[in-house]
């Protein structure tokens, strides 16, 4: 799925529906009470930052953890 909005894309990751590269201001609120998880345990610096979030119940799904491990190597290439 594709999403224009930065809401939009949070309430998909939080039903379950996928990871969404967020802003962690946006997303702070639902950090702190857990209903989404960062991917990296690091900031990445960047001019325009980015954070994986997901549930956390989701974090051993293979499909996510091998998109998460392939962003991290991107990132880090």
């Amino acid at each position: 799925m594709l999403f224009d909005q930065f809401a939009t894309a949070a309430q998909a990751a939080k039903a379950g529906l996928g990871v969404a590269l967020l802003p962690v201001f946006l997303i702070q609120e639902e950090l702190e009470r857990g209903e989404l998880v960062a991917a990296i345990e690091r900031e990445i610096e960047s001019s325009a930052r980015y954070y994986l979030a997901f549930p956390k119940e989701r974090a051993s799904y293979p499909p996510l953890a091998a998109f998460r491990e392939w962003i991290v190597a991107e990132a880090q290439a």
